[in-house]
């Protein structure tokens, strides 16, 4: 199956989700834990280009702060990713495409992942991908010619024809008595005309016009609408091309998005529910979607309710259905797709809100299985295993989590934070104020850790008064 580009707009929810919760760890200069949470991206999604974009921007900039020998270490340890998707790239491409980005996480500027990647795009159809890969080989050698050659043609290919005109003029003008050389600009330079012919062709200005408001509103599309009068000036775009008849899939999803974030819930319902009639299945982010906005009107209801001093019963009622109503619509997506580890990961939360220990122990060891949650996973598998007391099986699956997190993120704040207060409750009080200190340390306003720490220090020296006044009596 090809490889097709994808704008955030075309992307699940979930993956959006962990596009911006990248973005965050980012800021905070966690580049280890983002560049992760950036490769899980674009594995699931090679076309999604934001991702690929500050993917590569991350690990350039993790790059630039290693020591020689770090570098040189990096070398060695993508070789052995470059040689498995090597052997993928023939039969399984995408496996391929992944086992590049894990070469590049590694060593940024490691020249075979770069070609493994091109060759893998390649075999998928993914000719923007190849363009990035020998983008990055010309940018760090300029004069190999076999690179140029590669990308001018890969350039060619994309329709990208001044472009390829660029690089055929850098060839020809070190080789100016080459035939061949020259051949190649005439014809680098025939195609950038054509390229140009259709926007210059005569009689055109009407099409050109209709051109740069399609190209417009694409852009409009692309982005992310924050803007309140944004969304609905696009929501009445879109409202004007349903009416006018476009049928497209792509148009109301992009229509029942907006509705969702203008607060029109039931309009966003109806024309979620118009795609699932139309694409004949319930895609499980649709499902999520509809979820969303049931919920959202329940919520209004209680609202009304509560400013209209209602009796606490029927607040209380509605309550309980919106609760009954996210478990039925949870359970019922992991019925329709159990091999989805995301989707059991959101199951799995829920039967942990509602005290459902047992049922969320399973899911969340199905869950760890994802490799955007495996690490809350295994968290919440620790926090499960303390709820029932077992202290012991929970601290193995905080150290294992804890193990892998290299930033003092809030996750790892986190699960140093219950390994903490299950250190406690096991009697271990150094080993929790070990990781009191650590997270103290970070951000001292981090949940009731301070307080845990003065009723610690409360502790010890109660114990040193009462040692001392015990010596003092002998």
């Amino acid at each position: 199956m090809p490889v097709t580009k994808k704008n955030i707009t075309e992307v699940s929810s979930a993956v959006r989700s962990a596009y911006q919760k990248a973005q965050d760890v980012l800021a905070k200069n966690s580049l280890d834990y983002g560049i992760e949470l950036l490769k899980g991206i674009v594995k699931k999604e090679p076309g999604f280009l934001d991702a690929r974009v500050m993917l590569r921007k991350a690990e350039k900039t993790k790059y630039a702060h290693m020591n020689a020998f770090s570098k040189v270490l990096s070398a060695i340890q993508c070789l052995g990713p470059i040689m498995k998707g090597r052997a993928f790239v023939g039969k399984k491409p995408l496996v391929a495409l992944g086992c590049a980005e894990d070469a590049l996480a590694i060593n940024v500027a490691a020249t075979p992942a770069y070609k493994l990647l091109a060759d893998a795009a390649k075999v998928c159809e993914a000719t923007f991908i190849a363009v990035e890969a020998y983008e990055a080989l010309v940018d760090k050698d300029p004069k190999n010619e076999a690179n140029l050659n590669t990308l001018a043609a890969l350039y060619e290919e994309d329709g990208q024809g001044l472009k390829v005109l660029h690089i055929r003029q850098i060839i020809a003008s070190k080789y100016p008595d080459s035939l061949e050389a020259q051949a190649a600009l005439r014809a680098a330079a025939a195609l950038a005309t054509m390229e140009q012919g259709k926007w210059n062709e005569e009689g055109s200005s009407v099409a050109k016009s209709a051109a740069a408001k399609k190209d417009d509103k694409e852009v409009r599309d692309d982005r992310i609408i924050r803007a309140e009068e944004d969304v609905k000036n696009m929501i009445t775009v879109y409202e004007k091309s349903v009416a006018e008849g476009d049928e497209s899939i792509d148009l109301r999803r992009k229509l029942a998005e907006l509705y969702q974030r203008d607060g029109r819930f039931q309009d966003a319902i109806d024309t979620y529910d118009w795609l699932v009639k139309k694409i004949g299945t319930l895609d499980p982010t649709i499902d999520k979607a509809i979820e969303e906005c049931h919920i959202e009107i329940s919520k209004a209801k209680i609202k009304e309710l509560t400013e209209a001093n209602a009796p606490q019963e029927e607040i209380d009622k509605i309550t309980n259905e919106i609760n009954k109503y996210r478990l039925e619509r949870a359970e019922d997506r992991v019925r329709l797709y159990p091999n989805d580890t995301l989707i059991r990961f959101d199951l799995a939360t829920i039967y942990w809100e509602f005290h459902m220990i047992d049922k969320a122990l399973e899911q969340f060891q199905l869950a760890q299985r994802n490799p955007q949650k495996r690490l809350l996973a295994i968290v919440y598998l620790g926090r499960c295993f303390a709820e029932k007391k077992q202290y012991d099986m929970a601290v193995e699956q905080y150290d294992k989590a804890i193990a892998e997190m290299h930033v003092m993120d809030k996750d790892k704040m986190n699960a140093m934070y219950f390994l903490g207060i299950t250190c406690e409750a096991m009697g271990n009080d150094e080993r929790a104020m070990d990781c009191f200190k650590q997270i103290y340390a970070t951000n001292v306003n981090y949940r009731d850790v301070a307080k845990r720490m003065d009723a610690y220090y409360a502790r010890l020296n109660a114990k040193r008064e009462a040692e001392r006044a015990a010596a003092n009596k002998a």
